[in-house]
């Protein structure tokens, strides 16, 4: 092939400016530590605050940490349509999302017609209405709730699924609110989310709840709890600085994993409430990626 001068020269040109524009582009994290059998996201409400100040610069942040997958909860209000275009621009799939409870006992076609446009997995009940400790009367109204809402989210085929919250560990016919939650709710049609620092928090042991569960627990939350953290507290609520990079709390993160991986959990979602999860979410895929690669 014969060159021109001017040929040369812009070829050259645009060789350079490919080269100038890949490196100006921020490069992708290594591939994710996924657990074996499953896969790794992010929970959003991780990065709540960096949302309410910028959504695509955020989305970014977290796509460019290496991850695709995400579940929807602490996102600012947006419609599911614009939710989940924003996600689309930043590369991202959402996978499943926090709704109300009134939400769902109120609204459910709304609830459905949103997570079908999001392209949705699950939907997660994430708190039981309760007054002060969680009574039998409450989770007997949780099960029945769920027992529908989950039947009737089937049909739609989606899934429905309850997040561990702590507060469930409270003294109960079956042992405790939790185990009842377990024996009272369908198989076929209701999910559990092992949320670890809340199942901490709340006095229970996460690796005996895999080996006792199973398959019922579906999705789990990465997250660890700070060593000077009281723990068999049943309120459901501590502080966000309690929340710490993995592997630097009081989690056997290693036991963890084996014994979800035994359960076959498909979800798993890094979360971190401290106000620096942005800083501690890259520390906590380095110390992830050691377990797995172990």
């Amino acid at each position: 092939m014969n060159l021109t001068r001017r040929s040369f020269l812009y070829a050259v040109g645009g060789t350079i400016a490919a080269a100038q524009n890949a490196a100006a582009r921020p490069r992708l994290a290594a591939p994710l530590p996924h657990p074996r059998g499953g896969r790794l996201g992010l929970e959003l409400y991780s990065v709540r605050n960096e949302l309410k100040k910028d959504v695509a610069g955020t989305l970014k942040m977290v796509r460019d940490w290496g991850f695709e997958e995400v579940e929807l909860a602490g996102f600012p209000s947006m419609s599911a349509e614009d939710t989940a275009r924003a996600l689309r621009t930043a590369g991202l799939r959402v996978v499943s999302q926090f709704v109300d409870y009134d939400k769902f006992r109120d609204a459910f076609p709304s609830v459905v017609k949103d997570a079908k446009t999001l392209g949705l997995e699950e939907l997660i009940v994430g708190w039981i209405p309760h007054e002060k400790a969680l009574t039998k009367d409450d989770v007997d109204r949780a099960m029945r709730d769920f027992n529908a809402w989950g039947a009737a989210a089937a049909k739609e085929k989606l899934r429905l699924g309850y997040h561990i919250h702590g507060y469930e560990f409270v003294p109960g016919a079956d042992g405790t609110m939790l185990d009842t939650l377990f024996k009272g709710t369908d198989p076929q049609h209701v999910d559990f989310e092992m949320d670890v620092f809340w199942v901490v928090r709340g006095g229970g042991d996460p690796v005996a709840l895999l080996n006792r569960y199973g398959k019922r627990i579906r999705l789990v939350h990465l997250k660890d709890i700070s060593r000077d953290t009281e723990t068999g507290v049943t309120t459901g609520a501590a502080p966000d600085e309690a929340s710490v990079t993995l592997g630097t709390g009081t989690i056997p993160w290693a036991k963890v994993l084996d014994a979800a991986q035994k359960a076959q959990v498909k979800w798993y979602f890094v979360e971190d409430e401290h106000p620096e999860a942005a800083k501690q979410i890259p520390q906590s895929l380095k110390y992830l990626e050691t377990l797995v690669k172990g």
